[in-house]
């Protein structure tokens, strides 16, 4: 029985899961924009009592580790390794790309097709990161600044796309029609499912050096 604590921090919303062999006891989600540093601690506090549960009962914790905006990754990091260091628990880190890529794939089953998240990182920039229909990775993660020929190198395949960033992409290739646009957004069942499998599994995260994916330094400018 494997008791784990999930956390996706890497949007403007965040949202805390409970999930017991794969399958979700409690959930409790903030509807207020990058507000994790003031809910985050209550929001898992919240989501232990819902079944009569404590931080003690936990095995482990999964995270959607991005891309994402940084100050949210960071919060969602550093609460998620508090709690691992203190109860000698372990992480495990599951890239934000890949969860959405698959909760395309579980409503859009097409043969052969690849599965693509996509968020939005700024300008005419995206992340995106490709997977198969077996969850495998196709080529790392990245950012990558849209032109017209950004997915020529596919015309020969479908391409399944969920997440954010189709919003500034979608418009650019509609003569494309290897390309489908979906409205999957980041499924429950599918995070927690990924996390319970990487934790049987004994993939875990580093809990000193492990960090946010975030694919390309901060854009910081002086005031």
């Amino acid at each position: 029985m494997a008791l784990l604590l999930g956390i996706e921090s890497s949007s403007e919303y965040c949202t805390v899961l409970l999930c017991e062999n794969g399958e979700i006891k409690s959930i409790v989600q903030h509807t207020e924009a990058f507000s994790h540093a003031a809910v985050l601690t209550r929001m898992i506090e919240s989501c232990l009592e819902k079944v009569s549960l404590n931080i003690k009962d936990l095995e482990g914790i999964f995270i959607s580790m991005g891309p994402g905006s940084y100050t949210s990754l960071r919060v969602g990091v550093s609460t998620a390794k508090g709690i691992a260091f203190a109860q000698n628990i372990p992480i495990i880190a599951i890239p934000t790309l890949k969860i959405l890529a698959l909760s395309a794939l579980k409503y859009n089953q097409i043969n052969d097709a690849l599965y693509v998240g996509m968020t939005d990182a700024r300008r005419m920039e995206v992340y995106i990161g490709l997977y198969n229909q077996e969850g495998n990775e196709i080529g790392a993660n990245h950012a990558l600044i849209l032109n017209a020929d950004s997915f020529d190198a596919y015309n020969d395949q479908v391409l399944v796309f969920a997440g954010d960033g189709m919003s500034k992409a979608k418009s650019m290739y509609e003569e494309k029609k290897n390309l489908v646009w979906t409205s999957a957004k980041m499924d429950w069942s599918v995070f927690a499912k990924l996390g319970d499998e990487k934790y049987r599994k004994g993939d875990f995260s580093d809990l000193v050096h492990g960090e946010p994916i975030y694919l390309k330094p901060p854009n910081i400018t002086t005031a």
